[in-house]
Formats: structure tokens, C-alpha cells, sequence
């Protein structure tokens, strides 16, 4: 071994953080939550932590029948009248458009069970690494390309083009099946009786919950507090903008 390489210092070990991620993929602040939180990692890339982040399923509309669809402007017409969704509208779109995102005004609502189905698969098979990338797949043809997710076809595709699965048949096999409709259920009323009533809600650590879209720069610096406690040895003090965790989901 030569001097230089006697004097080389161990790689720090890195601190595992989970992140589970409860939300509904017709809600647009999810969308850019799940931006934000991406925006957030990338920004704590010096840190030695590695993260897992698991996305978990919300019903936003519980009462909307499986297989029923609307277009957006139509539903939000119907739940806050013609007057005032334009201005909420443009509200949304202007906080995606600070976070790098556009979002198509003619987009479709609906219950999308299957697509949650879908990524819980999409963890089983292949852990974070598959989810999010099927996630932001079902994100971005919700909001940027305005279709609609409870489309048999739709899904389909979302889940051929994430790597989900290798032919249409296997896919379409799943959907025709009921893999999955329990773990989606119970996860869904897992998080109702633990108290979340909102997304995107956020359980950081098994410790902290954050609600809603939270600023860039709250996820570094609670990011960076976990690192440096890590590295201490030390807890983490409560964090301004996370509550305690209400339950373990």
C-alpha cells in the first residue's frame, strides 16, 4: 500500500431516509410535490444519505364510481363554481411553473385504483427505482399530456413504456385481475385512520409529517439536519414546518 493510499479516508456510511408518499394522481399539488421533493434530493447529493421513497394511495374522491371520468374544468366548475376556477386554476399552474412544471388545463379526472394498483406492483417488482419512474409516468400523462389514467389503454401503455411489464397481455392480465385491490384498500384506510385527510402528505423518517407543497429548501434543511445528526450521533430536534408523525402507517 503506498503513502497516498494509507492516508485515503472510508467512505462515509449513509444513512438510509425513508419517505413514504401518500397521494392521489389526480391532484395537482401531488404533482408538483413529488417535483419538489425530487428537486430536494438532488440538492442534498453531497449528503451521506440515500433515500427510499415509497409511494402509497389516497382516494381524494371517494364517491366518484371506478371507470367514471370528467374533464377538469368541468369538475372543478361543478365543486367551486364557474367564477372562481379560473383564478384557482391559474394558481395552480403558476406554483408548477416555479417548479419547472406545465400542466394542460384540458386534463381528465377520475378514480384512478388501477394506476395505484399498478405502482404498488411496480414497488414489489422493483422498489423505489420502478415506482417513481412509473409515478412520474402517470404524473406527467395526467397533467402534461391530459389523458386519462383510468383508460384501460392508457394504463397499459403507462405501464409498458415505465418497464412495469414486457407485453400488453401481462398487463391487461393484471388489470383482469385482483392483485393488489386488497394491499390498495387497506393502504388507503391505513392513512384515513391515521389521520391524513389531504395530499400530498409526506412521512419522513417514520418521525416527521409534512402536508401539503413544502418549499424546496424544507427538505434540504431537514435533509441536511438528518446528515448532520447522523454524523453526530445526535436526535434530531423537531423541524418548523413537520409535525410529529400522527400514527406508524
Amino acid at each position: 500500500m503506498s503513502d497516498s493510499e494509507s492516508t485515503l479516508s472510508p467512505e462515509p456510511t449513509r444513512r438510509t431516509v425513508k419517505i413514504i408518499f401518500f397521494s392521489d394522481y389526480i391532484c395537482a399539488f401531488c404533482y408538483i410535490g413529488n417535483k419538489v421533493l425530487q428537486d430536494a434530493i438532488r440538492a442534498c447529493s453531497d449528503l451521506p444519505l440515500q433515500f427510499d421513497i415509497e409511494f402509497r394511495p389516497f382516494a381524494l374522491l371517494c364517491s366518484l364510481p371506478c371507470g367514471t371520468s370528467i374533464k377538469r374544468t368541468e369538475f372543478l366548475e361543478k365543486k367551486f363554481g364557474k367564477e372562481d376556477v379560473l383564478m384557482k386554476m391559474q394558481y395552480v399552474e403558476t406554483i408548477a411553473e416555479q417548479v419547472g412544471l406545465k400542466i394542460a388545463r384540458d386534463g381528465i379526472v377520475c378514480k384512478p385504483v388501477n394506476a395505484h394498483r399498478l405502482a404498488a406492483r411496480a414497488y414489489v417488482l422493483g422498489g423505489q427505482e420502478l415506482q417513481s419512474k412509473f409515478v412520474q409516468k402517470v404524473f406527467d400523462t395526467v397533467f402534461r399530456d391530459a389523458k386519462d389514467i383510468s383508460n384501460r389503454e392508457v394504463l397499459v401503455d403507462m405501464a409498458l413504456e415505465a418497464g412495469l411489464m414486457e407485453t400488453k397481455e401481462e398487463v391487461k392480465k393484471f388489470l383482469d385481475s385482483t392483485d393488489h385491490i386488497g394491499c390498495v384498500k387497506k393502504m388507503m384506510e391505513a392513512a384515513r385512520s391515521s389521520g391524513v385527510v389531504g395530499v400530498p402528505f409526506l412521512i419522513i423518517d417514520g418521525k416527521w409529517a409534512l402536508n401539503g407543497v413544502q418549499p424546496t429548501e424544507c427538505y434540504v434543511k431537514l435533509f441536511r439536519k438528518l446528515a448532520e445528526h447522523h454524523e453526530n450521533g445526535t436526535a434530531l430536534s423537531p423541524c418548523p414546518n413537520a409535525s410529529p408523525c400522527p400514527n406508524s402507517i
